[in-house]
């Protein structure tokens, strides 16, 4: 690939916090092809890049126009040589640069595409780290309600203790099983929404971020799917 195509694909992954890099390796990791915590990454994308990622989209918009146009109408040399390999290396081809365009601008499009799909599995929010997407931001305005008749959708925590985790890939195994089971309590009912499962393998700690998950998350089940792979977990506190 040619630099200037670097320069688009590097623009669009920083104008998307990320997001296809965090979705690729959030792949990898749950199908156990990487044992990594992605931890840092996740924390770079949400507090360092998510306040400039609107830069970045500027820019990168802004490589697109200079490239269709570069395309449409190419600089010509003034130094010696045959005029027809002078357009041709100036001139990139229409297929390539289709190809080139396309891709940048999915790669900037991502997060909104997998927003609305936010709630189907981990690694699609996982994904959308640091964007306001990853917290329902998409979602269809309500009714107005009365004061008294609005619900208040306030983000609690839940703590556990997780034994025999030693390096960053067991956090991230902890974190996939953990994330299993919530998907699947979550799926039967619809009566807490989960934000997001972080885990400190140093400190053997794990939290599950979500609304109402105090009362409806059976911490039991959780506790038991860590147990069983061979991660003694125990709930602490929930605040």
């Amino acid at each position: 690939m040619d630099t200037d195509t670097y320069i688009g694909m590097t623009l669009a992954l920083l104008g998307s916090n990320l997001c296809l890099l965090l979705l690729v390796l959030n792949v990898l990791g749950w199908l156990n092809f990487l044992h990594a915590d992605l931890a840092p990454l996740e924390n770079f994308a949400e507090t360092t890049l998510s306040p400039w990622h609107v830069h970045f989209q500027t820019a990168t918009a802004g490589w697109l126009i200079f490239t269709l146009l570069v395309n449409v109408f190419p600089t010509k040399s003034s130094s010696g040589g045959n005029d027809s390999e002078k357009n041709t290396q100036s001139k990139r081809p229409w297929h390539r640069t289709a190809l080139i365009v396309a891709s940048v601008v999915a790669t900037l499009a991502l997060p909104h595409l997998l927003a609305p799909h936010r709630n189907r599995h981990p690694i699609i929010r996982r994904s959308l780290i640091g964007n306001n997407l990853a917290t329902g931001g998409l979602e269809k305005p309500q009714t107005e309600l009365p004061a008294e008749d609005k619900p208040t959708a306030v983000e609690q925590e839940l703590v556990f203790s997780v034994d025999n985790m030693t390096c960053g890939g067991c956090g991230s195994h902890v974190r996939n099983l953990a994330e299993s089971n919530l998907n699947g309590q979550e799926g039967a009912s619809s009566s807490f929404t989960v934000n997001k499962v972080q885990v400190d393998w140093r400190a053997g700690v794990m939290s599950v971020y979500g609304t109402h998950v105090t009362d409806f998350v059976d911490r039991g089940a959780i506790a038991a799917s860590l147990d069983k792979e061979g991660y003694p977990t125990s709930f602490l506190y929930s605040q």
